[in-house]
């Protein structure tokens, strides 16, 4: 087997620890050392700072008032026809709960509307991006240091490394791979799989055509912010910017080229985010992430870049930032009191672009960039232990939403990472509220409701203007839903190269019908999942943080009905508890439906081999399946190869050192 077509991995069998996987330095594994100091910021206290000059765009307040009247009416016309709806024969205690919840809840959902059909809006025109980054301009020259980072805990060090030689190799494609080094920032606790880290990043040693470097940490003090932390510390001032990833990540030569360009031309810009497209999905549950994000994500993601400018946030990878700005504004302290709220920060990401913001820099997304990957959970149960995470590391945000000195933008971004989860439980208050008050309503108010008795309450009871007030409040929320994803559908359906790339229309429309579907489902699951998180969270089980498995091919009914099986009874009672009352188990049917199936959709949406005969029939394909851009396939490709077994002449495996390298 050649050099280049080999991959490592080790003897399971063999015990090692993780202090004799890690070894001795070489001086050749790390450069020298260029610290930059990263003082931790006092949340509680700030005196100003410098205002530097971002790419601010003139009438952005005009563009934020704009979505804000729009957001406003929408919000404002769905709750308005669900009053109307409710308040039939007069408001009860129980249904004045519901409307109070139904505020909140309507007003997210018009802001998830309005954001993505000013995005539609922008995107049939002929948008530009406001810091000049241009896919069709000519390759720019690059005068500065970019250092790529590769955070990995527990990965599986052959995907990661592959990943990194198809990045490198599309960087030597650029002319530019000089301006880049690559670092491999270890916080592997497996000492198996440090020893196999290091066996590839040996081979990729050899290969490479930008400088590349590994280290990893004794103790993962602060997990990735802290990984990141600890880089910037030691070797941020050689550096001008970095560009931060995912063990997931993957990202185009020209893409990175074309970010390290616009931080050279905007001295101001503290941050640049890409939007990453979803790739390699093999089960139906990856596959449809990875359609719906395709097919109608940059809509949304257009919107929000129109409306929040030089105030943006950050997704934690994919992105680029400039490295002095990064560490003397970006030290994260242990916040105070227990958790969940006190601790080390769990969401850093987007509290490190709101501390960005606040030091007087701006933070920006890149809507028109191409060129920028990552891969999704593979089934659903991995992505609720991904969600909870998340859930928790937006809670502990809470407190800070208040922190002196923030951007009111900024502050608005750390709301709505806290409603995207606080959301849920507001909608199972709200649903349980209104089942109840459905059960318990007067007889005269539920015959008005139902129509029951349409002979003898004709002139007493029937209202048409309040039943027109039902089908318009059904209208609305089915607008405010499902508008984002027929407009991003619309949108490609105008395209005709786009059109081809997804299969043709009818296997559109048939992606678009199944997502919504399947869509709906899900969300009462997640409802039920996102509530007990917060619950739990709150209550102080704020559970661990293991590596994110990526490549779980089926889940079995034992471990879906474990993590699923509550919901499922659930619904099952419910269903049972409703049978009797027709009109509430009619109107809940949809609900009903989506926590009854729990486990079999747990164990369909995960199983590999489904979602290969899915992708064999079309359904759900995208242009970058179809065509793969040259960087995936490459990255996929060398992913794929058959690995060698790697040991040395006793058996033991190699260490850390020259033998590695010999062994490569």
């Amino acid at each position: 087997m050649s050099e280049r077509s080999a991959s490592f991995d080790v003897r399971t069998s063999t015990s090692v620890s993780l202090d004799q996987a890690m070894g001795r330095r070489d001086s050749v594994e790390i450069p020298v050392e260029a610290p930059l100091a990263m003082p931790v910021q006092p949340l509680g206290f700030w005196q100003g700072g410098p205002r530097r000059a971002g790419a601010l765009i003139p009438d952005m307040k005009a563009r934020r008032w704009a979505l804000g009247l729009m957001t406003l009416a929408m919000g404002f016309a769905g709750w308005k026809a669900s009053y109307d709806t409710i308040a039939l024969g007069g408001v009860t205690r129980l249904e004045a709960v519901v409307l109070v919840l139904l505020a909140p809840l309507f007003l997210a959902l018009s802001l998830w509307f309005c954001t993505a059909f000013i995005g539609f809006v922008v995107l049939m025109g002929k948008p530009k991006d406001p810091l000049g980054i241009d896919g069709d301009a000519p390759m720019p020259k690059l005068h500065t240091r970019t250092a790529i980072l590769m955070p990995v805990y527990n990965e599986d060090a052959s995907a990661v490394f592959a990943r990194l030689r198809a990045m490198d190799a599309s960087l030597a494609e650029t002319g530019q791979a000089r301006s880049f080094d690559i670092f491999v920032i270890s916080d592997t606790r497996d000492a198996q799989v440090a020893l196999a880290e290091q066996a590839c990043f040996a081979r990729f040693r050899r290969e490479a055509n930008c400088n590349v470097y590994y280290r990893i940490r004794k103790e993962n003090t602060g997990r990735k912010a802290g990984n990141v932390a600890d880089w910037v510390s030691r070797w941020g001032s050689a550096y001008e910017h970095m560009l931060v990833l995912d063990a997931d990540s993957l990202m185009t030569g020209e893409a990175m080229v074309r970010l390290a360009d616009a931080m050279e031309r905007h001295p101001g810009a503290g941050l640049i985010q890409t939007m990453p497209m979803i790739i390699n999905g093999q089960t139906i549950f990856a596959r449809t992430l990875q359609f719906a994000t395709r097919l109608y994500g940059r809509v949304a993601w257009t919107g929000l870049a129109w409306w929040s400018g030089s105030e943006s946030s950050f997704w934690g990878h994919n992105a680029i930032v400039r490295t002095r700005a990064f560490a003397e504004t970006c030290g994260l302290p242990h916040l105070p009191g227990p958790k969940p709220f006190g601790g080390e920060v769990m969401s850093h990401d987007a509290l490190e672009s709101a501390l960005l913001r606040r030091g007087g820099w701006s933070v920006h997304l890149a809507p028109y960039l191409d060129g920028s990957y990552e891969e999704s959970p593979s089934n659903l149960l991995d992505f609720a232990t991904r969600d909870r995470r998340w859930c928790r590391g937006n809670v502990q945000h809470a407190p800070l939403v208040a922190l002196p000195g923030l951007h009111w933008m900024s502050r608005l971004h750390l709301v709505i990472g806290i409603l995207s989860y606080a959301l849920s439980p507001l909608w199972f208050v709200c649903l349980s509220a209104g089942l109840i008050s459905r059960a318990l309503m007067p007889e005269l108010k539920k015959a008005a409701f139902t129509m029951a008795d349409l002979k003898a309450a004709a002139h007493a009871l029937i209202d048409w203007r309040e039943i027109q007030a039902t089908a318009w409040a059904m209208i609305i929320t089915f607008v405010l839903l499902f508008g984002p994803k027929i407009l991003g559908t619309i949108l490609v359906l105008t395209r005709k190269g786009e059109v081809k790339g997804f299969g043709g229309k009818r296997r559109v429309a048939a992606g678009l019908v199944v997502e919504m579907l399947l869509s709906a489902l899900v969300a009462p699951m997640l409802m039920f999942t996102q509530t007990r998180a917060i619950v739990e969270i709150l209550a102080g089980k704020v559970g661990g943080w293991a590596a994110q498995r990526r490549d779980a091919d089926k889940v079995d009914f034992k471990e879906a009905s474990s993590a699923m099986g509550w919901i499922s009874v659930s619904g099952l009672a419910l269903g049972a508890l409703f049978w009797f009352t027709p009109d509430l188990f009619t109107s809940t049917a949809p609900i009903l439906a989506g926590l009854i199936l729990a486990v079999p959709l747990t164990m369909l949406g995960a199983n590999k081999v489904a979602g290969l005969k899915v992708k064999t029939n079309g359904l759900f394909m995208t242009p970058e399946e179809r065509r793969p851009p040259a960087i995936v396939r490459a990255a996929l490709g060398a992913a794929c190869e058959p690995p060698i077994r790697w040991f040395a002449r006793d058996g033991r495996p190699i260490g850390p050192t020259s033998e590695v390298r010999d062994a490569a």
